[in-house]
């Protein structure tokens, strides 16, 4: 089933008592929201808690008559993305906004309360041994070496000058200027301005030379490229994960000015930039990525082709205009189905083809369903299955039950009488095929498969 993921922009686009209203957005959302899976994220709940509190409720509803249950989060422990069937409404108060802005603010004072406030001796031998090491001297930075302006500027922002500092002086001024850094985007305007003092943008810019752009900036950092650069960075810490290096890619392009935003909103901090990173992130599990937003285009674009991320980027104009694409690639009945294969038989991409057991691959035009995006013919057997980049190539179990309805209203009743899927009935029933129908002389078999590199459902069609 195609995973469409909407940013927070999109949202807020539908909601008829605001100036920026667009019906045509809203008519295509209700038209798909039940054939395909719109999905949502932590990022979506990261916009909302920098939003007012008034307007929490509303925009929750709001984003849940569309997403449902389907959320992507990242689980820091495990370094892994997950999927989680709960709704906006719960997963959003679930999570404590305010632990982690204590953290930024006062990372020193947050560790130490955290001991403190256990009741156990461990706790307090840690927080005893934790104020310890932070009492460590360590040598001042002497900024008055430093000739340029600029460079005592940053000095003073980063390191603290006194002679008789600690460890502590340390984390603190660190902690200080990274939460201004991370809230104030005074702080960001400031490293783009260096870094355009340090070179013209322009001239290596991808809104000026699109694709060239990595070639340009070599001319100016040295014969590296921007990915050069990135690569280096990523190669200098051994455990660094492909969402570090997304979140570090994503942030780069802006603070590099490679991409730029026309006028630099009032909350475009770094906070703000990291919570675009991960909007772009989590619709990388998606097939469609819908944003208002030129920028993150625009970042997207760029990290999505360096990632070998398949997730096509659509502006809410062009999502508008998709509609009859996507409309068109449901099935409504069962000869127009059969032609459509027939068609796709002679006139799709030729993927691989095996003339010893006579079977082909095929890359279709149209996706079957609105997921069904590969054909493999052998003898008298059709196999319709899906294939997809490496970071959405898995099965979500919203798929099985939309597509289970989607069949079922083309074919009828299945074979044994099973119906709609719901997951709590059928998660210990053991099956070769998720759902049958057999007719005269067809058979046709909807279960999971396999494809190159992760798993998917598939169709089989045997005569």
């Amino acid at each position: 089933m195609l995973r469409i993921y909407c940013d927070k922009n999109i949202f807020s686009l539908i909601k008829e008592n605001k100036p920026s209203f667009k019906p045509d957005l809203k008519r295509v959302l209700e038209e798909l929201k039940d054939n395909m899976i719109f999905v949502y994220s932590y990022a979506h709940h990261q916009d909302l808690a920098n939003s007012k509190k008034e307007y929490w409720d509303e925009d929750l509803a709001i984003l849940e008559n569309y997403v449902k249950d389907h959320y992507l989060d990242y689980n820091a422990i495990k370094k892994f993305t997950e999927f989680y069937l709960v709704k906006p409404t719960q997963s959003f108060y679930d999570i404590d906004f305010e632990a982690g802005k204590s953290v930024m603010n006062d990372s020193v004072n947050f560790i130490k309360d955290t001991f403190s406030s256990l009741d156990d001796d461990t706790g307090k031998i840690f927080g005893e041994i934790f104020n310890q090491i932070l009492q460590i001297p360590i040598p001042g930075f002497d900024n008055e070496n430093l000739k340029d302006e600029k460079e005592k500027e940053w000095a003073n922002k980063i390191f603290p000058s006194e002679k008789n500092s600690t460890l502590e002086d340390f984390i603190n001024q660190m902690y200080t200027f990274g939460s201004k850094l991370l809230t104030d985007r005074n702080e960001v305007k400031e490293i783009k301005k260096m870094m355009e003092e340090y070179v013209n943008s322009d001239s290596y810019s991808f809104e000026k030379w699109q694709d060239d752009f990595n070639e340009k900036f070599k001319d100016h950092f040295h014969g590296r490229s921007f990915t050069d650069l990135m690569e280096q960075v990523f190669n200098s810490v051994e455990h660094y994960n492909d969402y570090d290096k997304f979140g570090m890619f994503y942030n780069s392009l802006e603070l590099y000015n490679v991409t730029k935003d026309k006028r630099l909103r009032d909350t475009q901090n770094l906070n703000s930039i990291n919570t675009d990173a991960n909007h772009a992130w989590f619709a990388s599990f998606t097939d469609y990525l819908v944003t208002d937003d030129k920028g993150m285009a625009a970042k997207a674009y760029i990290i999505y082709k360096y990632f070998k991320i398949d997730t096509k980027i659509l502006l809410t104009q062009e999502f508008i205009n998709y509609r009859t694409i996507l409309l068109n690639q449901e099935e409504f009945n069962v000869r127009k189905f059969l032609e459509t294969l027939k068609y796709e038989e002679s006139n799709s991409l030729v993927l691989k083809r095996n003339e010893n057991i006579n079977s082909t691959i095929l890359k279709p035009q149209h996706k079957f369903f609105n997921y069904f995006n590969r054909i493999s013919f052998s003898n008298k057997k059709i196999t319709l299955y899906c294939q997809r980049h490496k970071n959405a190539n898995f099965i979500i179990y919203p798929e099985i039950k939309i597509l289970v309805s989607k069949l079922i209203k083309l074919f009828g009743v299945d074979t044994h009488n099973k119906g709609f899927y719901y997951l709590d009935k059928e998660i210990n029933i053991e099956s070769d095929y998720i759902r049958e129908w057999n007719f005269d002389d067809v058979s046709i078999q909807f279960g999971e498969g396999y494809n190159n590199g992760g798993q998917c459902l598939l169709l089989d069609i045997t005569f």
